[in-house]
């Protein structure tokens, strides 16, 4: 428990000794009920207020207690509370950000920055609830779908860490820095005329599929992700999906249609994280045109406790796996009659 200051803990009572003598002047079983009594009335009497000290003056400012048993982070931190409980920003530096999120004291100080850091440099994109804006084509950062990620060695990649975000938060996705994310693979124009100068290097202008073929596999992505379908277009589709001279979705989106996360390939299964829209106009544009999303990095942006806080921030409130799924609704068992 916290110390009140001005107070010590022997002088919370200051009329005890008082109370001790009248003890000589009453029989012994009064006694007990009297001072039960007093002992009441004393816990309960307004103590008068202790004067302030000198320095403590309206010009320099109040300062206000916090609340007994302190307070939620969010509402910010005394001067008092760092150390213990609450380290501060610079402490962030030299600690590996997949060991801040390891201590309370760490851990407290990068929600409170990383927060503060998120607000202003990422809201704009992603949302001041981190579920991403359609018109941004940024990424919900609360979901289980992890793009650009999977450096856990023992877990092949599944387990999920800080340092992935990280290395996104520091260099970016194609943004031209040294090391940033999705420069090996970007989703193809398979109409040559779309093609950026990155795709122009590698394929060249062969064109491996038609308009036709195109609209097949948008079939195909649409019975992948669950929605209605052209049964024989998909069948089609798959067939184009699967074919290393045509389609070859499959080197990027896996044979499964889930994605690669290292590549930071779309999971066509899930069509509520297709950041171009998952209606079929909007998957054909895909195909056909390619996409080549770009974040910017934030390295030199930002200070090193900076970007290590809003690291730690977004992996809090980010799904580390799937979430469950939801209970089958119960049937009452029919009783024979």
């Amino acid at each position: 428990m916290r110390k009140l200051k001005g107070i010590k803990a022997m002088d919370m009572h200051p009329q005890r000794k008082h109370m001790s003598k009248l003890r000589s002047f009453v029989l012994a079983g009064a006694a007990v009920l009297t001072l039960a009594a007093c002992n009441q009335q004393q816990a309960s009497a307004p103590q008068p207020a202790a004067a302030p000290p000198p320095a403590a003056t309206a010009d320099a400012g109040e300062k206000k207690a916090g609340p007994a048993g302190g307070h939620p982070l969010s509402e910010g931190v005394s001067e008092e509370e760092y150390g213990e409980f609450v380290a501060r920003a610079e402490e962030l530096v030299n600690v590996p950000v997949n060991d801040i999120v390891k201590s309370i004291r760490l851990n407290a100080q990068a929600t409170l920055l990383g927060k503060a850091v998120y607000d202003k440099n990422c809201a704009a994109c992603h949302g001041e609830d981190l579920k991403g804006k359609a018109e941004a084509h940024a990424p919900d950062l609360t979901d289980d779908d992890w793009r650009f990620s999977g450096d856990d060695l023992d877990s092949g990649g599944i387990t999920k860490h800080p340092s992935d975000i990280e290395w996104t938060v520091r260099y970016g996705v194609r943004s031209g820095e040294a090391y940033a994310r999705g420069v090996e693979a970007d989703m193809l124009a398979f109409d040559p005329q779309y093609r950026n100068e990155h795709d122009l290097g590698d394929y060249g202008k062969i064109k491996t599929v038609s308009a036709e073929d195109i609209d097949a596999m948008a079939e195909y992505v649409l019975q992948l992700s669950g929605q209605k379908a052209d049964t024989a277009k998909a069948v089609k589709g798959k067939e184009l999906f699967l074919d290393n001279a045509k389609g070859n979705c499959f080197d990027c989106h896996t044979e499964e249609g889930t994605g690669n996360p290292a590549l930071g390939s779309a999971n066509l299964t899930r069509k509520e994280t297709f950041l171009y829209g998952s209606d079929k106009a909007s998957i054909v544009e895909s195909i056909t045109k390619g996409r080549r999303g770009v974040m910017p990095g934030f390295g030199k942006a930002l200070k090193p406790e900076e970007l290590k806080a809003v690291s730690v921030y977004v992996f809090q409130r980010a799904l580390k796996e799937p979430a469950p799924p939801a209970a089958p609704a119960t049937v009452a068992a029919r009783v024979p009659r």
